[in-house]
């Protein structure tokens, strides 16, 4: 997510990614998906789990500098320094990590492509309107700053920058959002391992 975007949008990408979520989970549910053999799950398991770790802990690094500003302040520092939408590239890490967590092939290959499919306008829309809002400004730092993957030799943050507590917490259990989803299909492979969820069917 870049650091500035209409709340009506912001409520509507909330509502998408929590449907979606919602789906990949029914899916868990009612299919067998997980590639057998300990040594390659245990290893899937592993790299699910840096991935959601990398991106709740990226999404708070983001959320310091933008909790309380994101309306009326061009935040270039920090993450913001090496790309323009830092909290994007964390959410993509962290599906990431939830598609190797599944075991599934196809639940990845989903869960990357409806955030290519929807984000890329995301961030298209937002810049509309960070360029209304802040004008030359922001202009200069699209030419500087690359949109997604980011550059690190750019990278600068200040000696101190203020943090508004209230807002960071907040912060923080949206951060946190994707280790319990991370939690929830490991409980739901155990659950389905103890004959309590049946497997309808199998998918690769």
């Amino acid at each position: 997510m870049n650091f500035f975007s209409a709340g009506s949008n912001s409520k509507l990408r909330i509502v998408h990614t929590r449907l979606m979520a919602l789906l990949i989970l029914v899916l868990l549910v009612i299919s067998r998906n997980r590639i057998e053999g300990s040594v390659q799950e245990g290893l899937l398991d592993f790299a699910g789990l840096a991935c959601v770790i990398v991106c709740a802990f990226g999404r708070l690094w983001c959320s310091v500098y933008i909790a309380g500003y994101k309306t009326f302040a061009l935040v270039e520092f920090g993450p913001y320094s090496t790309t323009r939408n830092p909290l994007y590239l964390f959410s993509l890490i962290g599906a990431v990590g939830i598609g190797l967590a599944s075991g599934s092939l196809v639940i990845l290959v989903l869960l990357l492509l409806c955030f290519g499919l929807y984000y890329p306008s995301v961030i298209l829309r937002e810049e509309k309107d960070l360029t209304k809002l802040h004008g030359r400004e922001f202009l200069s730092y699209m030419e500087r700053v690359p949109r997604f993957f980011p550059k690190l030799s750019l990278y600068y943050e200040p000696e101190t920058y203020p943090v508004k507590p209230k807002l960071l917490r907040r912060a923080l259990l949206d951060a946190s959002y994707f280790i319990w989803v991370f939690a929830l299909v490991q409980l739901i492979e155990k659950l389905r391992e103890a004959g309590i969820f049946p497997a309808l069917f199998r998918i690769p």
